[in-house]
């Protein structure tokens, strides 16, 4: 589920970079609201499922979330109120950052949490718990 999430991010990341590849700088914004509206609901769904499977590190997570949130808003209205390509394409490069920050930084944090519950098999890059 968590991982569907993140290829629904991946493809609203793909529809901003296409625009911005072909000039169509007038659809970013709708572009980058659909990123941001898609980056909510994959927070909600993944705070709600690590709350049902009691993760003791939720609270901070979640404030992780919302920094991320508070950070991809005000990346998104600087660069759309100056409406030139080079901002906007360095909005788009922001946005992708904010992701990998979410699934390298953010994700990695409950990965063994997730193992240990059973709820996911070992990725082959997570060490085993000692």
């Amino acid at each position: 589920m968590i991982d569907a999430d993140h290829w629904k991010i991946v493809d609203s990341i793909n529809s901003v970079s296409q625009a911005v590849q072909s000039g169509e700088y007038d659809r970013c914004s709708a572009l980058l609201d659909n990123f941001l509206a898609v980056c909510v609901t994959h927070f909600s769904t993944e705070e709600k499922l690590l709350e049902d499977l009691g993760y003791p590190g939720l609270k901070d997570h979640a404030a992780f979330h919302g920094e991320l949130i508070l950070k991809a808003k005000s990346v998104r209205a600087l660069c759309m109120d100056m409406g030139q390509p080079d901002s906007i394409q360095r909005c788009f490069d922001e946005m992708v950052t904010l992701l990998i920050e979410d699934v390298v930084k953010g994700d990695l944090q409950f990965v063994s949490f997730l193992v240990e519950k059973g709820v996911v098999d070992r990725p082959p890059h997570i060490p085993e718990s000692p």
